[in-house]
């Protein structure tokens, strides 16, 4: 070594110079000697490998153990406020310090290190040079010093050094040999002549779980078919730290096995093997608990609920932890008091019910994977469905902390109608960009799948009508106005008891049903008192639904002469007069003002050939929150059904204009026009059919569809308790009406043979008209000649002129011998069309399921009239066939 260099050696010789009041160089010689000696057998601590997390924990356990709780509620303070300071980086390793100090500070020291550090202070030297046999003690892995004989001498660890990584271990192995090598075994002359080679040979290696070995002995090498013997303490010890997820020095977490196993080196009798491998599963089962708990506390989406969920698994974990502190106790109390020590059948005894509530929680959190919300929920609770009472107390302990989030979801929904679901985890979801007109049916639905199983349909139904209500008051009914619901402030009961399922499902209920009653109770009251719901409905069944008969009956004769003309000569300026004399002229100028107000006619969509009788349509406005229950697609119903209303209505009008026509010409046709006598009564019994036909058909329609239909809506109205109820009471109403007025889709048929007979009615209307006007040109052009006649003979000619007999003779014979028939035979043929068509529609009736159609078939024919032609013309057909299959 050459000079000037700073060697270790020169370094502790140095320090026994300073520190020792001797300044004798061979008092100073024989103080080194004996500090490289000691330092060559101290073994170096290693830095256990753990995390941040599990340190705080490792402090926390030691303080409760130490039964300061206080202090461990405040280490965990201290340790998120640490947490959010920025400026400090290596945090894990100021809490390792500040931990390590915290132990040395209890470490009892042995009789040996007491000689050393009085040594170095009074420079005297060690008794023959042996080291003390006395074992030194070290901080548990709960924190509790705790005796450790199978550790060897001169060891002093934060932790044990069964729990250091392979890593650790290696290195503090290689840097003790090379301290010892360097320190105890090689001086160098810089210390002077006298002093002496160590007697230690540099390879000499002191282990665990061995006695010491004189200085003058050296150890054997051991064989590799040697193992290392465990003893069941050291075991024990080891078992703690794996009970917490913690591998040990002989235990390590086996990847290909996915458990926890000792090694292969290591010489324990089998039973305690087996042992041992059935308590590791302890170990596994916590890690397998606490990585769900980590991972998903990492995830930001897990929601409230998922929070919820893990903080009550590590209320468990907690609960476990206090078991193992036990544990701990136990190890040290055995050593401590000299009792028979805890041994590994004792060990199984006492974690027997721990390792089946580790392997329920296990099995609940295997079940919750990649769940979330309402149900994550359901599935804690499909847990409660087991006769195992242990099983069900955890589960009910869980349930409870993870149910509060969704009671709270409730609470704030049914009580302020506020939904602060930002992780979609409730039950009730809500959608911004719909605007209020939609409010009711399209803002706010059930997420099915996020319904807890302890929630039954009914309720979670009630739950969103009550915080729909509520914002349908506030956002569309501009309602401020307080509801008068006793809010209780406390959370909804959760669970309870044994008898939990009934007791919580009786409380919701009440609580539910309580906020559904006054809440749907109030907003009703505000449709029916302020925007007057049942007023405007009525309005509608007597003017769209032609309720009203005096108003429609003059709104016929107003509108008459316009509407007999082209569509396309239509102009609303020429109809609104009408429409407000009509309204003048009966007794719907007696109701309100605003509904007045809001009833309208409108133009519909001209097609070619259309009349003004095809287009013409009342009409009603509504705004909100009439909108809501009369939406665009309610009031297209109204339009459909007030169209059929409006030409069955036009036929009877038509009818009853034919019939007056009828038997004003009969009474002045007849008794000049003696050959049409025919005609006019073919005529007369045509119209009398149609006539029957559409007052059968009026009477069904009024009676049967139209005041059944709204005597039905009425008693809906009184016996419903929220909106929904009332607009599916509406909706039941109207698809009644189009139903029974054969407006749905299974009625097409009979409803197109329904608007046949009808256009067959206006074509007998037309042709009657045309019949009238040539019979009555006749019969002006016969007056007329023989007014001529008469003026004739009052002037004293007798007879007629000889040029115009013939020319009347001739116009009279051409009417006899071919206006008149013609006239009869296109008067057969609408007949013939107008009875086919009925036929058919009856035919039709019978094979309806409907009752009431099948009574209007037998009104329609009630002396079998057209049974008759039916039957007459099945029986030409068959005769048809077969006098063509005879030929």
């Amino acid at each position: 070594m050459g000079d000037g260099q700073v060697t270790p050696e020169v370094v502790i010789y140095r320090l026994c110079q300073a520190l020792s009041k001797d300044k004798n160089a061979d008092a100073l010689t024989k103080t080194t000697r004996y500090a490289l000696r000691m330092l060559s057998h101290c073994e170096n601590t290693s830095v256990p490998n753990i995390d941040e997390t599990a340190l705080v924990e490792k402090i926390k356990i030691q303080l409760a153990k130490q039964d300061r709780m206080d202090a461990a509620v405040k280490i965990a303070s201290l340790h998120r406020r640490l947490q959010q300071c920025k400026f400090l980086q290596n945090r894990w390793s100021v809490l390792y310090l500040l931990h390590s100090l915290s132990g040395k500070a209890e470490q009892k020291f042995s009789v040996g290190s007491l000689k050393f550090r009085q040594g170095l202070a009074a420079a005297s030297t060690p008794v023959n040079g042996n080291f003390s046999n006395e074992s030194i003690t070290s901080s548990s892995g709960f924190g509790t010093a705790a005796p450790n004989s199978s550790r060897g001498l001169g060891t002093f660890s934060t932790l044990p050094s069964e729990i250091q990584t392979p890593n650790d271990r290696t290195s503090a192995s290689l840097q003790s040999t090379d301290l010892s090598s360097r320190l105890g075994y090689s001086l160098t002359p810089a210390f002077g002549s006298k002093m002496q080679t160590s007697k230690f040979s540099p390879n000499t290696v002191v282990k665990a779980d061995t006695q010491p070995t004189p200085h003058n002995q050296s150890l054997v090498p051991k064989s590799s078919s040697n193992r290392d013997r465990v003893t069941e303490d050291n075991l024990i010890h080891q078992l703690l730290y794996v009970f917490q997820g913690i591998e040990t020095k002989n235990i390590k977490h086996s990847t290909r096995e996915n458990a926890f196993c000792l090694n292969n080196d290591v010489d324990v009798d089998k039973r305690d093997k087996q042992l041992v491998h059935k308590l590791c599963e302890m170990g596994w089962l916590h890690n397998r608990i606490k990585k769900y708990i980590t991972t998903r506390n990492k995830d930001k989406a897990f929601g409230l609920v998922g929070k919820a969920f893990c903080a009550a698994l590590q209320q468990e974990l907690n609960e476990y932890y206090k078991l193992l502190s036990v544990l701990q106790s136990q190890t040290q109390q055995s050593d401590s008091e000299g009792n028979s020590p805890l041994t590994l059948v004792k060990l199984v005894v006492w974690t027997n019910e721990p390792m089946d509530r580790l392997k329920w929680i296990a099995s609940l959190v295997d079940n919750c994977q990649g769940k979330k919300g309402g149900t994550l929920t359901s599935m804690v609770h499909s847990f409660m469905q087991t006769g195992d009472m242990a099983a069900r107390q955890i589960t009910r302990r869980i349930l409870h902390v993870v149910s509060q989030p969704i009671f709270h979801f409730i609470n704030k929904w049914i009580y302020e109608g506020e939904l602060y679901d930002q992780f979609l985890e409730f039950f009730v979801a809500a959608d911004l960009s719909v605007g209020n007109e939609r409010l009711w049916f399209d803002k706010y639905r059930m997420r099915t799948s996020m319904i807890p199983s302890f929630i039954k349909a009914e309720q979670a139904k009630k739950i969103l009508l009550v915080g729909k209500s509520i914002n349908f008051l506030r956002l569309v009914c501009r309602d401020r106005s307080p509801i008068n619901l006793k809010k209780n402030q406390d959370s909804m009961k959760t669970l309870e008891d044994q008898s939990y399922g009934l007791e919580f499902a009786s409380e919701l209920k009440v609580r539910v049903d309580e906020a559904y009653r006054v809440t749907s109770s109030h907003l009703l009251h505000v449709l029916n008192d302020r925007y007057k719901l049942l007023t405007h409905l009525t309005a509608f069944r007597k003017f769209l639904l032609l309720g009203q008969g005096d108003f429609i009956r003059h709104l016929l004769d107003l509108l008459q002469t316009e509407l007999d003309k082209a569509a396309s000569l239509l102009y609303r300026h020429n109809l609104s007069g009408p429409v407000e004399a009509a309204v003048r002229a009966s007794n719907a100028q007696f109701e309100d003002q605003d509904v007045l107000a809001r009833l309208d006619f409108r133009l519909l969509e001209i097609n070619p050939g259309d009349c003004g009788w095809d287009v013409f349509s009342l009409d009603y406005h509504v705004d909100p929150p009439l909108n809501t229950l009369i939406t665009p697609d309610v009031m297209l119903v109204y339009l459909r059904v007030f169209n059929f209303l409006w030409r069955a209505k036009r036929m009877e009008y038509n009818l009853a204009v034919i019939w007056t026509k009828t038997m004003d010409q009969t009474r002045k046709l007849a008794p000049t026009l003696t050959n049409l006598q025919g005609v006019l009564h073919n005529c007369h019994t045509l119209a009398a059919e149609m006539v029957h036909f559409v007052h059968q058909m009026q009477y069904y329609i009024a009676f049967e569809v139209l005041e059944c239909s709204w005597a039905d809506l009425q008693e809906k109205l009184e016996q419903s308790k929220d909106l929904d109820e009332i607009i599916t009471a509406h909706h039941d109403f109207l698809q009644s009406l189009m139903k029974r007025c054969l407006l749905d889709q299974p009625s097409s048929n009979l409803l197109m043979q329904l608007r046949s007979i009808f256009d067959q009615i206006v074509k007998f209307e037309h042709l009657q008209k045309d019949i009238y006007e040539q019979s009555n040109t006749e019969l002006k052009a016969r007056l007329q000649y023989e007014r001529v006649i008469a003026e004739s003979v009052s002037k004293g000619v007798w007879g007629v002129d000889v040029e115009k007999e013939p020319i009347e003779m001739n116009r009279r014979r051409d009417f006899r011998k071919t206006v008149i028939p013609e006239m009869r035979a296109r008067l057969k043929v609408c007949a013939c069309a107008y009875q086919d068509m009925v036929v058919m529609f009856l035919r039709q009736l019978r094979q309806e399921n409907d009752a009431n159609l099948r009574n209007l078939s037998w009104r329609l024919d009630f002396n079998e009239h057209y049974r008759s032609k039916d039957i007459s013309a099945k029986s030409s057909k068959k005769t048809g066939r077969k006098q063509v299959s005879v030929r």
